[in-house]
C-alpha cells in the first residue's frame, strides 16, 4: 500500500470524529426542556442546521476511516471481530442519522414555525407534531448508542487478537464500548446519560485516527 493510500483511512477517521466532537460541543443543551421549550431554543440557535449537517457528514467519514482498521487486520486472528464491528457500526450510524436528520430538518422547520406563529393554533400544532415524532427519533438514538458501543468493543477485541495496533488501544476500545453499552441500556433515551453513550466511542475513534496517522 502506498503512503497516500495509507493516509486516506486515518484522515477520514480523524475528520469524521473531529466533526462529531465539534458539533457535539456546539450543540445547545435542550434535554431537560419540554417540547415548547426545545423548539424555542432551536429557533434561537442560528447554527442549528450547520451543527446537524456536521454530524451527518461526519458519519460516512468515520465509517470510511474505520475500514482502515479492517485493512490492517486482514489475515490476522482479529479479522473476524473487526469485520463484525464495521457491520454493527454501520447500523449504529444509520440509526444515529435518524435522530440527527429529524432534529436538523423537521425540528428546525417546526421551531421556525413555532417562533413566527401567532400564539394560537399554528404554534400548538408545531409543538404537537414535534412531541409526537420525537419519541421515534429518540428510540433510534438509544439503539444507536448501544450499537456503537458494541461495535467499539468488537474493534477492541479484534485489535487485541490481531496485534496490529497497540494493546492499550484495544483495551481502551473495550472500556469505551462497555460504558456506551451500559449507558444505552440503563438510561432512558430522553436523558443526557443516554446521549453520553456516544462520547467515549467517538473519542476512541479520534485517538485511533491519531495512532494510525503516526504509523502511516
Amino acid at each position: 500500500m502506498t503512503l497516500s493510500r495509507r493516509l486516506v483511512y486515518p484522515l477520514c477517521l480523524l475528520a469524521g470524529s473531529l466533526l462529531a466532537v465539534v458539533a457535539g460541543a456546539l450543540h445547545p443543551d435542550i434535554v431537560a426542556l419540554d417540547g415548547a421549550g426545545q423548539l424555542a431554543v432551536i429557533a434561537r440557535s442560528p447554527a442549528w442546521p450547520a451543527i446537524h449537517w456536521a454530524f451527518l457528514f461526519s458519519f460516512p467519514l468515520a465509517l470510511t476511516g474505520l475500514v482502515g482498521v479492517i485493512r490492517m487486520h486482514a489475515g490476522t486472528a482479529g479479522e473476524s471481530a473487526v469485520r463484525a464491528a464495521i457491520l454493527v457500526a454501520t447500523l449504529a450510524y444509520a440509526l444515529w442519522a435518524i435522530i440527527v436528520a429529524f432534529m436538523g430538518g423537521a425540528g428546525w422547520a417546526l421551531a421556525r414555525s413555532f417562533a413566527t406563529a401567532d400564539a394560537g393554533m399554528t404554534a400548538r400544532r408545531a409543538v404537537f407534531l414535534f412531541d409526537m415524532l420525537r419519541p421515534f427519533a429518540l428510540a433510534a438514538q438509544r439503539v444507536a448508542g448501544f450499537a456503537l458501543g458494541l461495535a467499539t468493543t468488537l474493534f477492541g477485541w479484534g485489535i487485541l487478537e490481531g496485534k496490529m495496533l497497540p494493546r492499550w488501544l484495544g483495551a481502551a476500545a473495550l472500556a469505551a464500548g462497555g460504558v456506551g453499552i451500559v449507558l444505552a441500556l440503563v438510561f432512558r433515551e430522553d436523558t443526557k446519560a443516554d446521549q453520553a453513550a456516544f462520547v467515549l466511542p467517538v473519542v476512541w475513534q479520534l485517538v485511533t485516527a491519531v495512532v494510525m496517522l503516526r504509523r502511516a
